[in-house]
């Protein structure tokens, strides 16, 4: 049973890092190909990526603790809390800024100050996912070497 945990949550964190890989890389070459269309579609992209994500973070961090229950490693503790940490970043997007930046958007507003702080502080929150969940990747990819030398 561990190792189908494993594979759970294994492939749930790659796709979540690879979405925001992918998102981050989408939305950049869209607004230097076309700008006017990634005004429109870059939010449209953004907002879906939230409930995405929010499903891939579940699903990490249930496979994260049957794989811990399982077969208890303190690099699946690690990597258990490091998916938490960008959980986080996902329950937070959506709840305090996404909402806020779409209003400003489609008052007109995307080019002002507000926008501007609230997409700073969106920016500062993917990132930090990104990196909580390459470092939650070293960890899982530790807690199966143990796996293996059991």
């Amino acid at each position: 049973m561990p190792t189908t945990f494993s594979i759970i949550a294994t492939f749930a964190w790659a796709l979540w890092l690879g979405g925001l890989g992918c998102l981050f890389l989408c939305v950049q070459v869209l607004f230097a190909a076309d700008r006017a269309t990634a005004l429109d579609a870059a939010p449209l992209m953004f907002i879906a990526f939230e409930r995405y994500q929010l499903g891939l973070a579940a699903i990490c961090l249930l496979g994260a603790a049957a794989w811990w229950l399982s077969r208890p490693s303190r690099w699946l503790a690690g990597a258990f809390a490091l998916f938490a940490l960008a959980a986080i970043g996902a329950i937070l997007l959506p709840m305090t800024i996404t909402g806020r930046m779409e209003d400003l958007r489609l008052r007109g507003e995307g080019a002002g100050a507000e926008f501007r702080q609230l997409h700073g502080r969106a920016m500062m929150i993917y990132t930090g996912e990104s990196a909580a969940l390459a470092a939650a990747g070293v960890m899982l990819v530790l807690a199966g070497r143990r796996r293996e030398a059991s």
